[in-house]
């Protein structure tokens, strides 16, 4: 009974938010508080919170004071540089831009935690999105499937859980499966390059060129279909001006689709009419920082009345328009005299970090105060930079403690026990040696629907001994329950993914819905992988 309603509510949660029915924060409260009295413990309840709570009381501080300590970061210009060279590098093409998204992920990915990865990569990127008025959502799948994929780093957490519940060296699971992971990398490339793609079909790309030359496949402001942008050099080699065309049309009875992502992009008018291309202007002074947004003399956006094909895909959107603090030259805050303390600052922490010489939420509380006091010596400033940042700390401490209640109720009630013996002991025993596929098989839902702690401590050893019974070695099972991660980090139940929804201001449901069935691909490019290479 209790593997059953684990399985529904689990399920039942997942439907509320991806229907949009409920909050992620209510969800995950009123649902394992419902169910945990329909298996009649209702009276433990409490104690089944407070311990879930304990549990992740540390993961709530440590993101709180890393949102707070690299938001300052932001804020001052260390990341700059970053963003002015992946513009640059971009051209403001979709499809670098999003292949760019994966790059950078995957690299910031090496300090091993995904809160910093997401921070980092959403502040580098999410401007050129919002410029170009592509989807954001397409960022947000991409990231998290990049970094699932380097999750599974030594000092990432899922091999030092494996390793730490096999009792095995943490190098002999990881070092063989590079391999394996590294098919999974090229996959998530090969996913941001296909998407890429049909952002710039969708938009257009930029062409250094000049006006009226354009790419094959592209098409020029006014032109009927997907948008098209292009620049004119100017000294330095830095483009200075972009005019930027975006299809621009509604549905009958639809609604806007002017570069919401929503709409259509390619614009099939209809009976009213077709969409005209909307020429907005974007000034990028030198570095690439863009500073304006007004239409363009000449522009004029047309609503037509027939129904535009919806690009699939394409939710979360932002206008071509929306300025970015990040970029802004311009800003009060910036402490380019800071720049150089700020990066080495930034440097000793993530190596602090690394080493593993104190405890993560430890090192963030004290790199924020540190940030904190030496960028802003005024009380008043200080309190502006977390007043700024304090939406997002609540929403992503939040999610945390409400998660807590969650997890609180899976494990307290004996959920999580019933269901791994229940998905082990209905294992036929023909599948005996093939234990490390089962594994591999198993970790892609298991790791989403449940957390690391829970898989890696409390299911992987009942698969280790059942593989072992058949000649099956722990470190085959140990090396296939990484397989999972690259959709775990999309998980409801991982922090992380909230700071990443939560700073793209992405809906979790729509996050959820485009990402999972990347990211499971990606789990099985790599289980395949394995099984070839022989690692499995």
């Amino acid at each position: 009974m209790l593997t059953i309603l684990g399985f529904v509510m689990i399920a039942v949660f997942l439907v509320l938010i991806m229907t949009k029915k409920m909050s992620p924060i209510a969800a995950l409260v009123l649902v394992p508080a419902l169910f945990c009295v329909l298996v009649g413990q209702g009276a433990d309840l409490g104690g089944y919170v407070l311990d879930g709570i304990g549990d992740l009381a540390p993961t709530a501080a440590m993101l709180m004071f890393a949102i707070i300590y690299f938001g300052v970061m932001i804020d001052v210009g260390l990341f700059d540089p970053i963003v002015r060279g992946i513009l640059r590098f971009c051209k403001a093409d979709p499809l670098r831009i999003v292949v760019g998204t994966a790059v950078l992920a995957a690299i910031v990915s090496l300090d091993g935690d995904g809160s910093t990865t997401f921070m980092i990569t959403v502040s580098a990127m999410l401007p050129l999105y919002r410029r170009l008025g592509m989807s954001v959502v397409v960022m947000t799948g991409v990231a998290a499937t990049a970094n699932g994929v380097m999750n599974t780093l030594p000092w990432g957490g899922p091999t030092a859980r494996a390793a730490t519940a096999l009792h095995l060296d943490a190098g002999d699971i990881f070092v063989p499966m590079v391999p394996a992971l590294a098919v999974g990398m090229v996959c998530v490339l090969a996913l941001a390059y296909v998407l890429g793609v049909r952002e710039r079909r969708r938009l257009g790309s930029l062409s250094l060129d000049g006006p009226g030359k354009h790419g094959p496949g592209e098409r020029g402001p006014g032109e009927s279909g997907a948008a098209h942008a292009t620049a004119r050099p100017e000294a330095a080699g830095e483009p200075e001006t972009a005019l930027v065309g975006a299809s621009a049309g509604t549905s009958a009875g639809a609604g806007t689709a002017a570069g919401s992502g929503s709409g259509g992009g390619h614009g099939h008018g209809g009976g009213g009419g077709r969409s005209r291309g909307v020429r907005a202007r974007l000034s990028l002074r030198k570095g690439g920082a863009p500073t304006g947004g007004g239409p363009a003399a000449g522009g004029s956006a047309a609503v037509g009345g027939g129904a535009g094909d919806a690009a699939p895909e394409s939710v979360g959107a932002e206008p071509v328009g929306a300025e970015s603090a990040v970029l802004d030259p311009g800003r009060a805050c910036l402490r380019p005299r800071l720049y150089w303390f700020n990066a080495a600052l930034t440097v000793a922490l993530l190596a602090l970090l690394i080493a593993q010489l104190m405890p993560i939420p430890v090192l963030f509380l004290l790199g924020a105060a540190l940030a904190l006091t030496v960028n802003f010596r005024e009380m008043a400033d200080q309190k502006a930079r977390i007043a700024a940042h304090a939406e997002n700390v609540l929403n992503v401490s939040g999610m945390v403690f409400a998660a807590a209640v969650f997890t609180g109720v899976l494990t307290g009630t004996g959920m999580v026990d019933e269901m791994a013996r229940s998905v082990v002991g209905a294992v036929p025993d023909a599948l005996g040696p093939h234990m490390a596929l089962v594994t591999g098989v198993l970790s892609i839902p298991f790791t989403y629907l449940m957390s690391n702690d829970g898989f890696y401590f409390g299911i992987v050893p009942i698969l280790s001994e059942a593989g072992a019974a058949h000649g099956v070695s722990s470190l085959e099972i140990a090396r296939a329950s990484l397989v999972g991660q690259p959709l775990h980090m999309s998980s409801p139940l991982v922090p992380a993914v909230y700071v990443l929804v939560g700073m793209a201001k992405v809906e979790f449901g729509e996050h959820t819905r485009f990402t999972i069935k990347w990211a499971a691909l990606t789990s099985l490019s790599v289980l395949a992988a394995g099984l070839l290479f022989g690692i499995l």
